[in-house]
């Protein structure tokens, strides 16, 4: 009876133990908690942190997409651009300001057309959709080549900004 009694309580001794590592290793998994902490850059779902819910994390990153890139000019060196900005839904009805660079590139001006209307110069403003997505279009005249800045900057409480750039390229040679 003293050996069944040893080998159960070694059995709950062996599984205990194994039960213990398996809680410690958890707590340390790739995705855990504790793990993301010490790997802030991972790609990891779990890792990610998001901007609701008052989590206190900062909302995906925004992306800036000016189509086409590069933007060929055309005709006496104008150029025809859509920019479109996509961030977190929670900005919705915000106004995203846009900055630009392209102003300084074309010698008859820069026109911007949005959602909250027309702009001439370097600044545009539109207003983010329910999707967390804007669109402003840019026409500019006798623009010259080279790489151009955009900047889209959040008018939230947080005043997030985000960067991006775009080519000109000079017209094609007709051959």
């Amino acid at each position: 009876m003293r050996t069944a009694t040893k080998s159960v309580l070694l059995i709950a001794l062996v599984l205990s133990v194994l039960c213990m590592s398996g809680t410690a290793s958890a707590k340390n998994a790739p995705g855990s908690a504790k793990w993301c902490k010490h790997h802030p850059k991972s790609t990891l779902s779990a890792c990610q942190k998001s901007g609701g819910g008052g989590t206190g994390g900062s909302p995906p990153p925004t992306n800036i997409t000016v189509s086409p890139n590069p933007v060929v000019e055309t005709g006496g060196s104008d150029v025809y651009a859509v920019i479109s900005v996509a961030t977190d839904p929670v900005y919705a009805e915000q106004t995203v300001e846009i900055v630009s660079g392209l102003s300084n590139r074309c010698g008859q001006g820069v026109t911007w057309i949005t959602d909250q209307g027309t702009f001439t110069g370097s600044t545009a403003t539109a207003t983010i959709d329910d999707d967390g997505n804007a669109t402003v279009t840019v026409l500019g005249g006798s623009c010259a080549a080279g790489v151009v800045q955009v900047i889209a900057d959040v008018e939230a409480g947080t005043d997030p900004t985000y960067t991006a750039t775009f080519t000109i390229d000079p017209p094609a040679p007709m051959i």
